[in-house]
């Protein structure tokens, strides 16, 4: 049913435990005194409206046991006063937005979606348990072992390259090839000498 004036005062909306089909509505965002808002146990597909990032006074949030798909708008994450959010039990994937809100809760309230990852769930969405800082004993060891063949390899080019400037220089120095000579000139070192006299 759609209305032509709503409210905008709403503080607390609860459509829990009902039938209702078809997907939640963008203009949710809209109310922007909502504090709680319960739309568990029923039967909404399709995602969860990015709108309801703009609900900065929204402290509860149950969208659990319905048919909800996509992934959990990262928007969530910044709302500073929701105490209590609840999305267990539809089909979300991606990973869960990182903030200090969301990573706080149980992770009760993100259980039952097979395709999500991240805190507070203990899958990881790097397809692994351990979380991606820690190494292994093994990859610390061929890292050090590419350090120091990164070394080696510095030495190796290092050392000759040094040897044969020095080589080319000692040789300039020495014996004087002629192409030299023409540029600088045989007598260059006298002729200094005598006009500094």
């Amino acid at each position: 049913m759609e209305q032509e004036k709503i409210l905008t005062s709403f503080a607390t909306i609860d459509f829990s435990g009902n039938r209702i089909e078809g997907q939640i509505p963008e203009s949710l965002g809209l109310l922007k005194a909502l504090i709680a808002l319960n739309f568990s146990n029923n039967a909404f597909t399709g995602y969860i409206p990015p709108s309801l990032s703009n609900l900065s006074n929204l402290e509860s949030l149950d969208l659990s046991s319905n048919q909800l798909s996509g992934t959990i708008p990262n928007g969530l994450g910044s709302l500073s006063f929701l105490a209590y959010i609840n999305v267990s039990h539809n089909q979300l994937k991606g990973e869960i937005p990182q903030g200090t809100q969301i990573t706080g809760q149980p992770k009760s309230s993100f259980e039952g979606n097979a395709g999500l990852c991240g805190l507070p769930l203990k899958e990881t969405c790097f397809g692994t348990i351990t979380p991606p800082t820690q190494q292994l004993p093994e990859e610390e060891e061929e890292g050090e072992e590419e350090e120091v063949l990164n070394w080696k390899g510095v030495a190796i080019g290092y050392g000759p390259g040094v040897l044969l400037g020095l080589a080319i220089a000692h040789l300039i120095a020495t014996y004087k090839p002629e192409w030299l000579v023409k540029i600088i000139g045989p007598n260059k070192r006298i002729s200094r000498y005598k006009c500094s006299l």
